[in-house]
């Protein structure tokens, strides 16, 4: 058995030395759907995927993209026009929220099998644009955070502590009177602040008395930052709060669209920036924000730049288009689930996936866990620690921060347990660099910055 593995180790080096890296270059690959593009996208705590489309439907997938089912109960009125699913959230329960242009709020509790309207108080109007946010308050409720924008002066929020039963009105109180649009309404799991996202250029607000009074806290004037526009706004399971900028072509920090970090619930925000491409300064927005294990952050824009991935909570970033059509990473939303998988949605294409992904039935033994890199920064030598939960080839391969590969890749055996591996950085030049160690379909990956 030894000899076997001796030689198909062997054998594995030799072709991987001599042929090309095509199983390296891809980094995603397209699901199987929906049929019809994404406005929007979510995942539960169980991994499944909800898509949201412009034709009065959600689509699932509980397979990771292998099959997906059209969800339209109570949605689809039947009628001649179609409504756009803006926006979609998960709570409590993995109860489901959608907010439909021109027609609502939408609750489900079946996991999207059925969809009740729910009463927000507001008659809407068919122009109308919604948008949803919520938070599981532990009590087995959802607070849910909704804004209405049909245009000046019929901007409106509205806020249930009850999952959705019944809604109250959050005043604009001091909210600037040229306020013309609600990008986004967002709730801190932090505390009970209520955040807008508001445009255009009149940036966040911040309210600590349910709307009584409102603070814009993006501002620095000092710095020429205050004529921001943002569209996106998440948080990470440590607390911090994130959110995209959109692109702002006479910023002194980043023209393109971009992403902040807030670590004071929102009192005081940090650009994030060291590594994202800045090529896409025209109307780019940030589109998608998503969270995967540890410190891993995904963001996705709405132009060509596209997704951009932090394995270290945002203090850098590399692009990761590999695999999409003309390697154009533009989208409408990213996410990362509950099972460690990351899943986009293209513009104008299905769903794609994290390349590697199997499905559920098929679900591979050789999970990685608790991948890390150190020490980082590095001067010379770089160590990424990786634990298998079965012996198994463990393939290992170093990328610069482009995707072309460093050097040839390895392949290992490797018992079950915990192992370090080991690479000299002092023949690569200052920069960030890659780890991506991949077992049976898994990817793990790991980024390290070199200085010298």
């Amino acid at each position: 058995m030894l000899l076997e593995q001796i030689l198909r180790r062997s054998l594995i080096l030799i072709l991987l030395v001599f042929t090309s890296t095509s199983s390296y270059g891809q980094f995603w690959e397209e699901t199987s759907g929906p049929p019809a593009s994404a406005t929007c996208m979510v995942s539960d705590s169980q991994g499944w995927i909800y898509v949201g489309t412009a034709y009065s439907a959600v689509y699932r997938s509980s397979n990771r993209g292998t099959t997906w089912q059209r969800l339209d109960r109570g949605l689809d009125d039947g009628g001649a026009f179609f409504y756009l699913i803006n926006q979609l959230a998960v709570g409590a329960n993995d109860e489901l929220f959608a907010a439909v242009n021109g027609k609502g709020i939408y609750r489900s509790r079946d996991r999207g099998e059925s969809w009740d309207l729910l009463n927000i108080n507001i008659d809407v109007e068919s122009g109308a644009r919604l948008t949803v946010a919520c938070k599981d308050l532990g009590t087995g409720n959802d607070a849910v955070f909704v804004g209405y924008d049909a245009g000046p002066p019929n901007l409106f929020m509205r806020y249930s502590s009850n999952s959705g039963d019944t809604f109250t009105e959050v005043s604009r109180g001091n909210l600037p009177t040229a306020v013309s649009s609600i990008f986004e309404t967002f709730l801190t799991p932090n505390s009970s602040k209520l955040f807008v996202l508001v445009s255009y250029n009149k940036g966040l607000y911040r309210s600590t008395d349910m709307g009584a009074s409102w603070r814009r806290i993006d501002s620095d004037p000092a710095s020429g930052e205050s004529d921001d526009n943002f569209l996106t706004m998440r948080a990470a399971p440590d607390g911090r709060l994130f959110i995209g900028r959109n692109a702002l072509p006479g910023s002194t920090k980043s023209k393109n669209a971009c992403v902040l970090r807030s670590s004071d619930d929102g009192e005081t925000w940090q650009y994030v920036i060291d590594g994202w491409d800045n090529r896409d300064i025209t109307n780019n927005k940030v589109t998608g924000i998503a969270f995967g294990p540890g410190s891993d952050v995904w963001a996705i824009t709405a132009r060509t730049s596209g997704v951009f991935y932090s394995s270290n909570g945002g203090d850098s970033w590399v692009s990761r288009n590999e695999g999409l059509l003309n390697n154009d990473g533009s989208g409408s939303g990213i996410v990362a689930t509950a099972d460690g998988n990351v899943y986009i949605a293209p513009t104008g294409s299905p769903v794609y996936r994290k390349a590697g992904v199997t499905s559920v039935d098929g679900d591979s033994p050789y999970h990685l866990t608790g991948t890390a890199v150190y020490p980082n920064p590095t001067r010379d030598q770089s160590f990424i620690s990786v634990t298998l939960e079965q012996a198994g080839w463990v393939d290992v391969s170093l990328h610069a921060a482009d995707g072309s590969l460093m050097g040839a890749p390895q392949t290992l055996w490797m018992e079950s347990g915990a192992h370090t591996l080991q690479r000299s950085m002092q023949e690569f030049p200052a920069g960030r660099y890659l780890w991506v160690v991949r077992s049976n379909g898994v990817v793990s990956t790991g980024m390290v910055t070199v200085v010298h």
